[in-house]
Formats: C-alpha cells, sequence, structure tokens
C-alpha cells in the first residue's frame, strides 16, 4: 500500500512540473507596440488632466515629469530635501473628486513607499506650504492601483499641507 501511494505521489508531483501553457493564443508584443500603448496612455491621461485644468479657476503648473502644482500657501524655511522626515496633512482624491484617502503622515523622503509624484511634490514645499498636486497614473501607483481605494491608472489629485520637517 505505502509502494502505491510513494508512485502517485512521484506521479503527481511530475505532472506538477513547470511547463508552458501550449493552451493560450495570446502572443507578447512587440517593444514598438508597448511604445506605442504607453504614448496613448499618457496621451489620454494628459487629456483628461487637460479637461480637468478648464473646469478649475486655480492655476496649475507642469513639471517636466508630468506632475501638475498649484500653490495655495507658500511656506517659510528651508525647502524639504531627500532623507528629511516631514510631517503633513493630506487628502488624496481620484480625478473626479471621488475621496480615496485623508490623515496626517510622517514619512522619511525618499525612503518610503510614497509614490513618486508624491515625492516630487514634497521636495517643492517647505514648512507651512499647502499645495495641490495633480499627479498622472506613471507617478503614482501605475495600472494597478493600490489594492484598496486607488484604481489601476488613476490620475489624483492631492491636497498637502507640510506641519513639519526635521
Amino acid at each position: 500500500m505505502r509502494i502505491i501511494l510513494i508512485i502517485a505521489l512521484l506521479a503527481t508531483a511530475a505532472g506538477c512540473q513547470n511547463k508552458p501553457d501550449t493552451r493560450s493564443k495570446a502572443t507578447p508584443r512587440s517593444e514598438t507596440e508597448l511604445i506605442e500603448l504607453n504614448r496613448s496612455m499618457i496621451s489620454q491621461d494628459r487629456d483628461a488632466i487637460n479637461t480637468f485644468l478648464k473646469k478649475t479657476t486655480r492655476e496649475f503648473t507642469e513639471t517636466n515629469t508630468g506632475l501638475w502644482y498649484s500653490i495655495i500657501e507658500n511656506g517659510s524655511g528651508p525647502t524639504v530635501k531627500t532623507g528629511d522626515n516631514v510631517s503633513f496633512d493630506f487628502e488624496c482624491t481620484l480625478l473626479n473628486g471621488n475621496p480615496c484617502y485623508s490623515g496626517t503622515q510622517t514619512i522619511r523622503v525618499g525612503f518610503s513607499d510614497a509614490g513618486s509624484g508624491v515625492t516630487e511634490g514634497l521636495q517643492m514645499m517647505q514648512k507651512g506650504s499647502d499645495y495641490l498636486f495633480i499627479i498622472p497614473p506613471y507617478l503614482a501607483y501605475g495600472l494597478t492601483g493600490d489594492g484598496g481605494k486607488i484604481p489601476g491608472r488613476a490620475i489624483l489629485v492631492y491636497r498637502i499641507r507640510i506641519k513639519d520637517i526635521s
């Protein structure tokens, strides 16, 4: 009986080997196709942001990376830099205004899981600053979202107020 059980286990293990799925009809996309797909998504994001900007009276400026910002209030003192511990209040919504997250957070800039858009934005600010940011997906949570309240390919609007820098 033991021999039959051992043979059955070996047969099962042999059947579980990592083999390609020969039933799949999908073909990998070429580099050119992927570049064009990426361009198309960025273009769609820019169109959505421009539509949003036309509906607001607030003036926004775009950085070289595609991050948009509007200064509500300038702070004073040194500007946030990589390695600083920054405490800030924030509100995060989708571009359509649906709320995602809000609260107070303290992070070490450049050493946290904050998206590159938030990190870039923080490094524009000083203590007491209050800014609005429009963050395209490639500077936020990308194609997948955060697995919670932020869906994949979401354009985010953050309001950040710097409380303290150390």
